[in-house]
Parts: structure tokens; sequence; C-alpha cells
């Protein structure tokens, strides 16, 4: 444990203070208008700003703020090299799938990722295959978060583990289940700034105290020399380990239910393409620093009880009292901003996608805001019963849900928004073919599939071949499908910036059910 002051109290006091005045300000503007979608898709009004900023907060998660360091910390600067092609991974997603999702949800009323694929090839059982495979992997992903969260708060506060993972569950389930999507938004908004100002100031420290960066270098070999070295102690940067997570960090994040999500919810197309430019530089800057802050850890504080405790206990060695205790906002910042999104995007697919697409007749919305209340609370509770017993490393788990969701889902989404041929068979057998051959990998052969690669790699093969043999075996979709998503008239030139509201209003929204 890391004894904590006044003043560290009184700075987590203030920052959860302004968490919740966000969610309060966001629940009244939600109070005034349609329920359904303002509290999934903030009535599709997200601006670049809020949408970039947004879309970083949930993107870094507990897995960065503790689970990379603690890497850091461990394996030293190999870890760069393991996520260094994040640094491209929004032009990936908002490239691929930003304007297209974004002009396809505005002219169907898609409020959720399986609502688009549900809609685009009619087909009930997608949607509801789609929220099971949410359900499950996002729950996977709470857990993750909700430890990361406790143990900031053990290694910080001194508050035990089983009652801070308690408080932290019960904290961003209240201001999720209060404000809906549009707190979440603005919450990130908020927690994104926090999170970069106290990564950057810790740096500032730390290298300070060490005497600059050669001092790091000559502290990490005196200790430890495997740590300069690739693929580092214990052989954990191997080449085929190398090349697949170039291509998980790359690709696994754009076709997530949580960054459709934001796509869906965006006011239009040119704010994509803004908020895209702003996560570039903004990932360019966090992630060296947060690989770094690890590393310096091993220097600063070399005897740790946890190596996910690297970050606040480096932090606590190095920022002064008066700063530390914003400083140690910034990863439950992180840890906040993710659990509200993927609690919001795991509610949406019970109530949306498993009750009310489902039903006979219109969820009424008193009925919509008790259940979507309800599923959120439920949510964070199965999450937080896995919770109490935590594992060793989280980026593990973090890494194992998101490229889950990837193999599940990148190949279905991509080719069903842009190939015209593909079809609900198509469909279904790339998300079970990639669901299945991943989770049958994990359980085989663990984290290094055939030839050494993580499951994700083959996985990812295995999805894309069951996409395009099963929409050729089969015929293909109803023809007024095609010509709804794929009109004649658009052809090949590049998207206009579009007013996505007004294209609701001109081509009318999806039925309900």
């Amino acid at each position: 444990m890391y004894a904590a002051g006044t003043q560290v109290w009184l700075a987590f006091g203030l920052y959860l203070a302004a968490t919740f005045y966000f969610a309060y300000l966001a629940h009244r503007k939600t109070s005034k208008t349609g329920f359904m979608e303002d509290f999934f898709v903030a009535g599709r009004s997200i601006g670049p700003w809020v949408l970039g900023l947004t879309w970083i907060a949930t993107a870094a998660s507990g897995g960065t703020f503790i689970g990379s360091p603690a890497l850091g910390h461990t394996y030293g600067w190999s870890v760069m090299l393991w996520i260094c092609s994040y640094m491209v991974v929004a032009t990936t997603g908002f490239g691929l799938f930003g304007k297209r999702v974004a002009e396809l949800g505005a002219r169907t009323g898609a409020l959720t990722f399986p609502d688009l694929l549900r809609d685009r090839f009619d087909s009930r059982a997608i949607g509801t295959v789609s929220g099971v495979a949410i359900i499950i992997l996002y729950i996977a992903y709470l857990v993750a978060q909700y430890v990361a969260g406790a143990r900031v708060i053990e290694a910080v506060l001194g508050v035990p583990y089983h009652w801070g993972v308690l408080g932290f569950a019960l904290t961003v389930s209240l201001y999720t289940a209060y404000g809906g999507f549009r707190a979440v938004a603005w919450t990130d908004e908020f927690q994104a700034i926090v999170m970069l100002t106290g990564v950057l100031i810790t740096v500032f420290f730390a290298i300070r105290k060490l005497g600059g960066l050669q001092a790091v270098y000559d502290g990490l070999e005196a200790q430890t020399p495997d740590l300069l070295t690739t693929p580092g102690p214990t052989d954990f940067l191997p080449i085929p380990t190398a090349i697949s997570f170039f291509c998980i960090w790359a690709l696994a994040s754009a076709a997530q239910p949580s960054t459709i999500t934001r796509f869906l919810a965006c006011r239009d197309t040119k704010a994509l393409k803004r908020a895209c430019f702003l996560i570039g530089i903004y990932i360019s800057l966090l992630y060296p620093c947060i690989i770094g802050i690890g590393i310096m850890g091993r220097v600063l504080v070399p005897e740790l009880a946890a190596a996910d405790h690297a970050t606040p206990a480096t932090i606590l060695a190095v920022v002064p009292p008066v700063l530390a205790g914003f400083v140690l906002a910034a990863p439950l910042a992180a840890i906040m901003s993710t659990i509200s999104s993927f609690l919001l995007v795991t509610s949406s697919a019970i109530v949306r996608d498993l009750y009310e697409r489902n039903l006979p007749e219109r969820l009424t919305e008193k009925r919509a805001r008790y259940l979507s209340y309800l599923a959120t609370f439920a949510v964070a509770g199965v999450a937080l019963a896995f919770a109490l017993q935590p594992p060793d490393f989280l980026q593990f788990i973090v890494v194992f849900a998101g490229t889950g969701l990837a193999a599940t889902f990148f190949f279905p989404t991509l080719l069903g928004v842009y190939w015209p041929r593909m079809n609900k068979a198509g469909c279904l057998a790339g998300i079970a073919g990639g669901f299945l051959s991943f989770l049958l990998q994990y359980v085989s052969f663990g984290t290094r599939s055939f030839g050494g690669f993580d499951p994700f790699v083959w996985s990812m093969i295995v999805s894309l071949a069951c996409v395009v043999a099963a929409s050729l075996a089969t015929p293909p979709g109803a023809e007024s499908l095609r010509e709804r998503y794929f009109p004649k008239t658009q052809g090949q030139a590049a998207w206009p910036v579009l007013r996505l509201s007004a294209i609701r209003r001109t081509m009318g929204s999806a039925p309900s059910t």
C-alpha cells in the first residue's frame, strides 16, 4: 500500500463530484427528449471534440493505465513494439467504418451495433446472436476494468480490495444509468483531459527525479539488462507475437460495438474527420508516456507487491503532494470512462437487441427507461461477482475480450456495409466462425496458436472465409435491401459532408421490430 494524504482524498472527491455533475446535466437534457434514442446515442448530436475524446476515453482503459505500465515494468522496452500499431487505430477505424456506418445509422434509425447488422440483413437471428456475443465478451472486459479500478483505490487510498471494487462498481453504474450516452460522452470528454494531463505531469517529474533518460537506461541496465532488449525477458515478444499484435491493435478497435455506437451518435460526417485527427495526436502522446511510466517505475520503485501497482506507485514516488491527487485521478478516469461505455453498450444489447426488437409491439418509453436502468445494474452486478476474485495480468483479459469481439464482428461488419452480395447466411457464418474458432484456439493453445501467432489472426481469416463462402453459396438478399443500402446513384464517390439528422428525416427510420 502507498499512504495517501488529505490532498489526495480531496482531489478524488472533487473529481467524482465533477463526474456526477456532468451526469446530472446529461440527465436533465435526456429527460426532455425521446428516451431510447437519447439514452443510447445522445440524439445523434455528438460533435468532433466530444466524439474524439469519448472514443479516446473508452479505448484508454484500465488495461492502458494499469495493465500496459505493468507490462512495461515487467518486460521493458519490448512492450513499445507490442503496442506500436495502436498509433494508427483511429485511421483504420474511422477510415474503414466511420462515415459509412454513421450515414447508414442515420438512414435506418439504428441505435445499436446489432441494430445495424439486423436491419442490413433483415434478420432477427443476427441481432440476437450479436447481442449475446456482446454481452459475454463485454462482461469479461468489465471484470478487468473493475479489478483495475479497485487496485488503484487499494494502492493509493488504502481501501481494502473488496470494498474498493464494490464502491467503484456502484459509483460508475449510478452515473451511467442516470445520464445515458450523453453522460458517458460528456464525462469521457472531461476524463480524457484529466488522463493526458496526468500522464504528462507524471513523466515530467519522473524524468526530472531520475536525472534524465540516460539515467533511466543506466538504472535498467544495472538491475535487469534483459528489459532493454527485444524480445525481452522470458521471450515476451517473438516475431509471430509481434506480427499478431501489429494486426490486433490496428484492427481490433475498428469494429468494436462501443466504436460503432460512437459513429451512430455523431452529428455529421465532418465531425468524424476532425475527431480522427484529434485522436491521432492524442494517442501519439499518450502511449509512449504510459509505457515509459511503467519502465521508469522499475527504477524508482523496484519492489512492488504486484506489477499492476506500477502506475500509482510511480505517481506517489515522484509527483508533489499538491498535484498527486489530481494526477492519480488519471488512471481512475481511464477506467471509469471505459466501464461506463461498456455498461451502456451491454445494457443496450439486452434492452434493445434481445428484448425490444423481439417484441410484437413497441416498447413504451416508461418501460424502456425502467429496463435500461435495471439492465445497467444487472450487468454491473455480474461483472462485480467475477471481479471479486482478481486475475494476475489485466491486460491479457483486455486483449482476450477485444480480440474476441474483433474476430467475431470485423469482417461481417466491414463486408456487410460495403459488399452488396453479402447476405444473412454470410453474416451469421462469419460471426459464428470467428467467435468459435477464436474460443477453440484460446482453450486449446492459449495466447499462441498455430505458428506462434495469436488466435486473433487465424480467427480473422476463418471469419472472412466463412462470410465469403456462405454468401456465395446461398441466394442473395432481397433486392429491396440492396437498393436501400447500396442505391445505384451512390456510385464510387467519397461520401459528402452530411448532416445525419437530415438523412433520417428524408429517408425515414427503420421499423422498431
